[in-house]
């Protein structure tokens, strides 16, 4: 399973969330008819209908078949929404599924080990890398090209220029 979106909170009376999708597209979210939220557990949902936000706020508020109350919709707060591997969006080219990021090893352009991709935090302005170094440090890489030179997904490795002060 892969994550697609958080439920944020309930949105009106009839059921309805209000999601922030991990995509830079949330129109995907119009082709889709089931998904799986993952709270405590993982249980399936059949997507009744789906509203972007106006402005281009990145949001998607959705309706769910098997959710028809304020109360139901608030109990979903926080979940995870995830997609099977055939529901994932065909990517644009240097597009990365965080997922595929996750455990790469960072290397500078001299080929020195920095440290392994834990995380990704998506900011407005960009994603930064969240790695952490072998000596258990956390270091933050924004993905951006002036840093960012290669990804390789397929053999784990990510190599970057090393800004004057961005890991001192």
């Amino acid at each position: 399973m892969y994550l697609i979106g958080n439920v944020l909170r309930p949105q009106g009376l009839n059921g309805e969330v209000k999601a922030a999708p991990v995509s830079p597209r949330p129109e995907r979210f119009n082709l889709l008819k089931r998904v799986y939220l993952k709270k405590d557990n993982v249980q399936t949902y059949t997507i009744e209908t789906v509203r972007l936000a106006a402005g281009n706020k990145g949001f998607v508020y959705i309706k769910f078949k098997e959710v028809t109350t304020r109360t139901e919709a608030e109990s979903l707060r926080g979940a995870e929404i995830l997609v099977e591997q055939q529901d994932l969006i065909q990517l644009q080219q240097d597009e990365y599924f965080i997922h595929d990021l996750i455990g790469c090893r960072v290397l500078s352009e001299q080929g020195v080990y920095i440290g392994e991709i834990i995380d990704v935090l998506q900011l407005s302005s960009n994603d930064v890398y969240v790695l952490q170094s072998d000596a258990g440090k956390e270091i933050l890489i924004p993905a951006i090209k002036e840093v960012v030179k290669k990804i390789t997904p397929e053999s784990k490795q990510v190599i970057v220029h090393l800004l004057e002060g961005l890991i001192d």
